[in-house]
């Protein structure tokens, strides 16, 4: 298995795929971000509404923002995504132009900021185990809040388009990541676990032939214990015990009947 996404603070051993407990809470850990990543997709979009971003030559000086800051605030947002929204990398100048252009509140100063939206816990992990790190949702813990106060108004929405449409990109991009990891393991999962289940099923058709053999003696015995077999053998085996005693006790004749009465006379 090749190197994994960092999504939890869970690490994962080289062979995980053969442990059936590790491998199901990695499958677990991939759909619960896979849904996640979807849904904040989907709401950037929305945010977006459908407007393209601006070419990065086309942006224009604003009040207090020339074009080269808006394109050096738009490199720096998009090292961010990156790199896993890893707090070394939330500059001044993306946390400047967030709260004075994109509607933001200060909460405070730049940790207060990046410390309500994201977490820099996975960062560290991913550095110490020598992970891949990427802008997942384990790290952009309140997204949602975020993009509901990211504002895309006045003079800045050349801006606050673009930056949305990066961040779209790279979350897609991870989704699809996600989503190829899925695919090969369901595909190592087939590949591995097919022998297993010819083997097994080979096993259940022998019990089953077995079992339909057993059937078709037992029906075959419930066939022979008729009322009138198992008289004709009682008979037989009493007549045999005691050849000197009158025939005539052991004769069938009327005991079907009193047996169907649960009675001998």
């Amino acid at each position: 298995m090749k190197d994994y996404i960092v999504l939890s603070p869970h690490p994962y051993p080289e062979d995980f795929l053969d442990d059936a407990p590790v491998k199901e809470w990695r499958l677990s850990e991939l759909s619960s971000n896979i849904d996640i990543l979807t849904k904040q997709i989907a709401t950037i979009d929305q945010c977006i509404h459908g407007k393209d971003p601006c070419p990065v030559a086309l942006l224009q000086d604003s009040n207090f923002m020339t074009a080269e800051q808006k394109k050096r605030v738009l490199s720096q947002w998009d090292k961010f995504i990156k790199g896993g929204f890893g707090l070394h990398l939330f500059t001044d100048d993306l946390y400047q132009h967030l709260i004075l252009h994109c509607g933001f509140i200060a909460h405070y100063n730049r940790l207060g900021f990046y410390s309500t939206y994201w977490d820099d816990t996975l960062v560290t992990f991913a550095r110490q185990f020598h992970r891949i790190l990427r802008p997942v949702p384990g790290m952009f813990l309140h997204w949602e809040r975020f993009l509901r106060s990211f504002q895309c108004w006045h003079e800045w929405v050349d801006m606050g388009i673009n930056m949305l449409h990066l961040l779209k990109s790279h979350l897609v991009s991870v989704l699809k990541e996600l989503e190829n990891e899925v695919a090969g393991i369901f595909k190592y999962d087939l590949e591995r676990l097919y022998p297993l289940h010819l083997e097994e099923r080979k096993r259940v058709a022998l019990e089953a032939d077995e079992l339909r053999q057993k059937l078709v003696n037992l029906t075959t015995k419930l066939d022979d214990m008729d009322t009138a077999s198992f008289l004709d053998d009682m008979t037989k085996r009493y007549s045999g015990l005691f050849p000197s005693m009158d025939p005539q006790t052991f004769a069938e004749t009327d005991l079907a009947d009193s047996l169907s009465y649960g009675r001998i006379v």
